[in-house]
């Protein structure tokens, strides 16, 4: 009965069918313990290590011809391939987030909550060579994850940052649920989950030490932190940002603060459905 709603559930959303188109030619865990999986193309993403049921049952619903590329214990590392890489939501990050500026060969471009690195390796590959990808992530588990994305793809053109972004220097406490990596935030708390300081630096000084300016396109997805990230920033302007709005803070709605500064600073804004901004400076 579980196994059938989980099949109903997953038809509605088309999720195993997209995970069974993706063109994986193999997948395994590497010596550290870190599942991968890798396209026919040579790209090869690394991931969490997750055992839930419903990765199971997904695992189970998915043709013969995929299981015999994708091992179970790397399920989780191709949905978020399939959902971060090739057709990302704007909830999850991924193509989306370029549904107003596509980014091109030559591209300067940051993504700040870069996670482990799924959307990272695409603008990387995007701006190519002459290009560069400046992706930062708070969480040392993650952010260990994203540095072996970049390495394993040999990508010169990027740069990762391990800190948190705010609007001072400052140490962040973050919560996230037990064993999510996505859910770290400092708005949010959970129930038994788990605390981690973290250092957090304004934008002007991480775009500083790196020596990067990203002009071209910007991600900031922060999880509630996404308006002292952007007033973090006033060393230059980027000509095209992406920014989540879905965590109101202190009572305010997030979308229309975030959207009141950036007009203050001569952009066009659009409020898209899923409280995401996208901004393009006049």
């Amino acid at each position: 009965m579980i196994l059938e709603r989980i099949k109903s559930l997953m038809r509605r959303r088309g999720m195993f069918k997209k995970v069974d188109d993706l063109p994986i030619t193999s997948s395994g865990v590497d010596g550290e313990g870190d599942p991968f999986v890798m396209l026919n193309d040579g790209t090869t993403f690394y991931g969490s290590h997750v055992s839930r049921k419903r990765d199971k049952m997904l695992y189970n619903i998915l043709s013969k011809k995929t299981k015999q590329v994708l091992e179970p214990g790397c399920v989780q590392v191709a949905i978020d391939v399939m959902i971060r890489y090739f057709e990302g939501g704007l909830m999850y990050g991924g193509p989306k987030k370029q549904s107003r500026y596509k980014v091109k060969p030559g591209d300067r471009v940051a993504e700040m909550g870069a996670y482990q690195g799924f959307c990272s390796v695409k603008l990387a590959q995007q701006v190519g060579e002459n290009g560069h990808v400046v992706a930062i992530e708070p969480m040392p588990d993650n952010y260990r994850l994203l540095e072996k994305n970049m390495k394993a793809n040999n990508f010169t053109q990027s740069t990762t940052v391990n800190k948190g972004v705010w609007d001072e220097l400052k140490t962040l406490v973050f919560n996230r649920v037990k064993g999510d990596g996505q859910s770290s935030s400092i708005e949010m708390t959970y129930v038994d989950g788990d605390k981690l300081e973290v250092p957090a630096d304004t934008l002007d000084s991480i775009f500083e030490e790196v020596g990067v300016q990203p002009s071209d396109f910007m991600i900031i997805q922060l999880n509630g932190a996404e308006i002292n990230g952007l007033r973090g920033l006033q060393s230059f302007k980027p000509k095209n940002l992406t920014i989540a709005a879905r965590y109101d803070t202190e009572g305010e709605d997030a979308a229309t603060v975030i959207k009141g500064e950036l007009l203050n600073r001569g952009y066009e804004v659009e409020i898209d459905e899923e409280d995401f901004l996208f901004a393009k400076l006049k």
